[in-house]
């Protein structure tokens, strides 16, 4: 009975801990479902948030927007363009020897061991968010740091949360596995921000101590480390905040064994001083870097100085410019009328002064005035595109016109009438009278389509008044000397410029980004262009700018031009040149149409006077190491001697 009792209880015993193992097992399962599934989800979304950024993390050094510079002739710096951020992007050799350093022993200190990503760091972080109860910032790498500088929208930075941690952390740990630790370090130090409006190493060292960013010295590189997380708090007259600061990275560094100790307490000695402010930028320079930005614009794009990084050479001679802007201060009181100087050179197109400003208005590129008898060589050259001499003679008489309906009375100034004279010595005299006949002659359409093929940008309507320089609308100095560049250049018109090349430059690389290519268009025959200079060297000689100048006395060498004077002595110009240089100097009040009597003692300026003295000066000291030329003869024979209408 015992028996039969025991075996049927031990044969309907449950076997001992088989819920505890099925718990178990079941709680295995779980998790493993639960970590397979989270493992798939991270990788996920890992992917997910690498792969809307892959083709920028696989490139070597991010692109960032950089200030832009210009240069001259001689490769000296005259001028710049701010980027969207004020950056200069520096290769690792230029970033120095302690700059890094300080930069890892505050930001990173284990840097060189984790993989973009510091567990220890986010371990900590995550035990403080625990205790919070909250998500804050913290355990954050350079690595990761350079991720949310160039990845992370602008105003999401300042959110805290799992989100922008996780995929900041996904980006860094991507970027490590593309980049080594050198690169990284790099790219963070062009990338952050040291305050005081200062984008990267290499303009932070320039703004805070007036140097590059590899000639700093330890405790400069130490203060400049301190200011990455609060730059506001130290940009102040009293340094010992930021002394303070610097001294704890300097602490950081050498107890890290970054640096030695006798360069620990060298650099603790050592006093912070800020460069003083940089003294204000020659204003010389600026009508002809507004060309330039205009220039790259037109041949690049408006993004090209958004983006920045260009390094922009330019044509400008320096010491012509420095003449042409001595000239305009030797002859001009600063509250008298305002003055614009440009050159251009005739074989290419070369812009090599360009000097006019008044306020923010660019006298030398946007001022459009009447060019008065300044514009008669184009009248004569369109005659001479007709085959007509310029030993050919016309009336110089009172002329009455009925012009589309309008009438119209042409006279010379003074009332001065020179009967039957050639078109070689109206020029020299500048009479109204024969060029508005021979204007009507060759036809008033023909003299608008050649004033703009010359180098005239502007419409030119086909008027009686065009033929003397009243226009609609007006011409700029540039267009002048541009126009008068054709002549000297034999009849071939290139247009002027400013810009030889662009390199774009970044991370310490340069790549080519813009050539200038040297183009022509023929308007004259060389023959048409040596009888224009023939005529124009009376004017020098014995026409209108003979009576107060020798002119090729005064600077060495022949040259040839025109004055050029409005109605009540609004505008006063000369445009001449030599064979290797073309000048229009301009004369007037920015403000419009306001009469120059009385200045610098003159009754008025015309351009007999005031802007021949200036082209004058200009020109001896412009063309003092020029070859002395002469000009090509023309074969007159070529041409057709006819007697003008009346």
């Amino acid at each position: 009975m015992n028996n039969f009792f025991q075996t049927s209880k031990k044969a309907t015993a449950k076997p001992r801990g088989g819920f505890l193992v099925r718990m178990l097992r079941a709680l295995f399962n779980l998790a493993l479902i639960f970590s397979v599934t989270a493992l798939v989800l991270t990788t996920g979304l890992y992917l997910l948030v690498v792969q809307k950024f892959e083709d920028q993390l696989d490139r070597r050094y991010p692109e960032l927007a950089q200030d832009s510079y210009v240069y001259d002739s001689n490769g000296d710096r005259i001028g710049e363009f701010a980027g969207a951020q004020s950056r200069e992007t520096v290769g690792p050799k230029r970033l120095g020897k302690y700059l890094p350093r300080a930069v890892v022993a505050v930001e990173d200190r284990r840097f060189y061991d984790h993989f973009g990503v510091d567990v220890e760091g986010v371990a900590r972080a995550a035990w403080i968010d625990v205790r919070a109860w909250s998500v804050r910032e913290g355990g954050s790498t350079i690595t990761e740091q350079l991720m949310k500088n160039l990845f992370i929208p602008e105003d999401d930075r300042l959110e805290v949360s799992f989100q922008r941690r996780f995929s900041q952390s996904s980006l860094a740990f991507a970027y490590e596995r593309e980049h080594d630790k050198r690169e990284i370090l790099t790219a963070y130090l062009n990338t952050v921000y040291f305050g005081n409006g200062a984008y990267g190493a290499e303009k932070a060292a320039e703004r805070y101590f007036g140097k590059d960013a590899d000639e700093l010295t330890l405790a400069e590189s130490a203060a400049l480390a301190g200011f990455l997380r609060a730059p506001s708090t130290y940009l102040s007259e009293d340094t010992s905040r930021a002394r303070e600061r610097r001294d704890e990275v300097l602490d950081l560094m050498y107890s890290q064994g970054l640096i030695k100790q006798r360069e620990y307490l060298v650099a603790l000695a050592a006093p912070l001083r800020y460069a003083p402010p940089p003294e204000s930028e020659d204003t010389a320079h600026e009508p002809f870097v507004e060309k330039v930005r205009r220039e790259i614009e037109a041949n690049m794009g408006a993004e090209a100085l958004k983006k920045g990084g260009l390094r922009i050479y330019t044509t400008l001679d320096p010491d012509m410019q420095r003449a042409a802007t001595k000239s305009v201060e030797n002859n001009l009181s600063e509250d008298g009328p305002s003055a614009a100087v440009v050159s251009v050179e005739p074989q290419n197109g070369a812009i090599r002064t360009l000097v006019g400003q008044k306020d923010d208005f660019n006298l030398a590129l946007d001022a459009r005035r009447q060019p008065g008898s300044a514009f008669k060589p184009f009248v004569l050259a369109a005659a001479l595109d007709e085959g007509i001499s310029p030993e050919s003679v016309y009336l110089s008489q009172e002329l009455a016109l009925d012009f589309e309906g309008r009438n119209f009375i042409i006279d010379n100034y003074d009332f001065i009438q020179r009967g039957q004279i050639s078109l070689y010595n109206a020029m020299a005299e500048s009479d109204n009278t024969v060029f508005v006949r021979l204007a009507r002659d060759v036809g008033y359409q023909e003299v608008a389509t050649m004033s703009e093929n010359l180098g005239i940008t502007e419409k030119i309507d086909p008027y009686p008044s065009t033929a003397i320089g009243g226009l609609a609308v007006g011409v700029s100095p540039l267009d002048m000397a541009s126009a008068y560049a054709t002549f000297a250049g034999g009849g071939i018109y290139r247009e002027p410029y400013t810009v030889e090349r662009a390199d774009y430059e970044s991370f310490g690389e340069s790549e080519s980004a813009y050539d200038h290519r040297l183009t022509g268009r023929r308007v004259l025959s060389g023959n048409e262009a040596a009888a224009v200079t023939q005529v124009l060297r009376g004017v020098v000689q014995s026409g209108t700018a003979s009576r107060f100048h020798d002119l090729d006395e005064e600077i060495g060498r022949p040259s040839a031009g025109k004055t050029g004077t409005t109605d009540d002595f609004v505008d006063a110009w000369y445009t001449g040149y030599t064979p290797r240089l073309s000048t229009a100097v301009w004369v007037g009040y920015s403000e419009g149409r306001r009469p120059m009597l009385g200045v610098n003692g003159l009754d008025q300026v015309n351009g007999e006077n005031l802007p021949l003295d200036l082209w004058s000066e200009y020109m001896a000291e412009a063309t003092a190491e020029d070859p002395i030329l002469d000009f090509s003869q023309p074969d007159l024979s070529k041409f057709t001697y006819v007697e003008g209408s009346y």
